[in-house]
């Protein structure tokens, strides 16, 4: 059942109140994200907008206990998928193979098999064993790996290694996202992460504090 209109007219006006208006997004939210990709500095907005917007609602009930704990996880969980998608973008779409950071990000060595001729490996089998065990010929080679295979703290590393962000911003993003991975009950009481407020405010700063790091060093 939906609330009455002068109950929804005045939730609205309450959660609005304190949102920051589109001048601010087009001066201060990735600007830099925006001249080159506007479609997605939208959802960035819009996700933006909406954590601020279910945080108000949890302030005007003044959460507590289990609600506040539902406040808390929602704000980690909204903010640091913000975050996420910032790095995703800066690492795999303004950067290329050719930048040595972004390509020791973005591949592994690996052992590859050498095929050998059955020939030759039957002259090679008595020197090629070892605890009656056979050795197989391979060398290193290095492969790019796929983009969700890649570790979130590898991705924030590379942003150091990049001199976008400090390293003690990249241990609050790191700190953060293992947060918002707890998202299973189960993961989270093995951990036994203390969900406070403190937390969260962090998420909500650690937005805005990237989006004015890399500012700083992308151009628009």
């Amino acid at each position: 059942m939906a609330f009455k209109f002068e109950i929804s007219d005045y939730i609205y006006k309450y959660c609005n109140s304190d949102l920051p208006d589109d001048e601010w997004y087009e001066e201060n939210f990735f600007p830099f994200i925006k001249r080159k990709d506007n479609d997605i500095w939208n959802r960035l907005v819009i996700e933006h907008r909406n954590a601020r917007t279910i945080y108000k609602i949890f302030e005007g009930l003044q959460a507590e206990n289990e609600l506040l704990l539902a406040q808390i996880k929602t704000q980690i969980i909204m903010y640091v998928s913000i975050q996420e998608e910032v790095i995703n973008y800066i690492l795999f779409k303004l950067y290329d193979e050719t930048n040595q950071v972004f390509f020791e990000l973005t591949h592994r060595e690996t052992l590859t098999r050498i095929s050998i001729p059955e020939t030759s490996m039957e002259k090679l089998k008595k020197e090629l064993n070892h605890d009656n065990k056979d050795i197989i010929p391979c060398y290193y080679k290095q492969k790019k790996v796929k983009k969700n295979t890649i570790k979130y703290e590898n991705k924030v590393k590379a942003l150091v290694k990049l001199e976008l962000i400090d390293n003690d911003f990249a241990s609050d993003l790191i700190t953060l996202y293992e947060f918002r991975n707890t998202v299973h009950l189960e993961a989270e009481m093995k951990k036994g992460f203390d969900y406070n407020l403190k937390i969260a405010k962090l998420a909500y700063r650690r937005v805005e504090g990237l989006s004015i790091n890399l500012s700083k060093k992308i151009p628009s």
